[in-house]
């Protein structure tokens, strides 16, 4: 299974290149990051109270699912640092946000077919955007690709709400379920977030400009109305100032 397992790194990998060739784009990702989860793991029960009632479980998706995979998309640290400057988020931080949401929907079939071909079934999550609600405090998606990957052992959480991977946080996560007999990858024993460590950091906080993230809490209407400022501007509903700049944008910090 080992072999199976590298496999899939290397058609990601090599999908990822083609899709850039095949689209005339450069290359705005480091190597992408794959982690399992046991399908059947009860913390996947537990997302129905940590994000919403609705949330999809893997067997929702897939009847006989026994594994998921999750993988991370990390940015190249010339998207992070174009979105350093105070204000809007800058223009390329929107445009590979979008390009990335393009390019995933076609790696995620490719990927179902790729593991079909091996002998396994494969399912892509679908109509798992952003519910709508009384209150944006309670707008939440059917399938949270950030607690999937927290399932997954890709990280923990920061305060700012980002799962601090292998590599930082800067970067975008998706995933499929299938029936792959693979093991579920260990969850990492150390917190990563400094803040939550030993509270030498919180320079997510600083970087909020809107105010929607102080070490207390985090007001999700004050942050999607401050993404859908840059929506109207650039046409992607993202800021992303609170995972640049940061200890952990691009590693686990010591």
């Amino acid at each position: 299974m080992s072999d199976l397992r590298k496999n899939i790194e290397l058609y990601l990998e090599d999908r990822i290149l083609l899709y850039c060739q095949e689209n005339m784009i450069p290359p705005l990702w480091e190597t992408p990051i794959i982690k399992y989860a046991d399908a059947h793991d009860p913390r996947f029960s537990d997302l129905k109270e940590i994000v919403t009632p609705k949330h999809l479980l893997p067997q929702d998706i897939l009847p006989n699912a026994k594994t998921v995979l999750s993988y991370f998309l990390p940015f190249q640290k010339m998207v992070a640092l174009s979105n350093l400057e105070p204000g809007a988020c800058s223009e390329l931080w929107a445009s590979a946000y979008n390009i990335t949401n393009l390019m995933a929907a076609k790696l995620n079939d490719d990927l179902a077919d790729f593991i079909s071909l091996q002998g396994y079934e494969a399912a892509v999550p679908q109509n798992i955007g952003m519910m709508g609600s009384d209150s944006p405090e309670h707008i939440r998606s059917r399938w949270s690709q950030r607690h999937v990957a927290f399932l997954a052992g890709h990280g923990t959480f920061g305060i700012n709400n980002m799962l601090i991977s292998d590599c930082g946080c800067v970067g975008r996560y998706y995933s499929i379920v299938t029936t792959l007999p693979f093991g579920a990858d260990p969850s990492p024993v150390q917190e990563r977030c400094l803040y939550k460590r030993n509270g030498s950091c919180g320079l997510c906080v600083k970087h909020c400009e809107a105010g929607a993230l102080t070490a207390e809490g985090f007001n999700r209407t004050i942050c999607m109305e401050t993404c859908a400022k840059n929506e109207a501007q650039f046409g992607a509903d993202v800021c992303g100032k609170c995972v640049v700049g940061l200890p952990c944008s691009f590693a686990v910090p010591k």
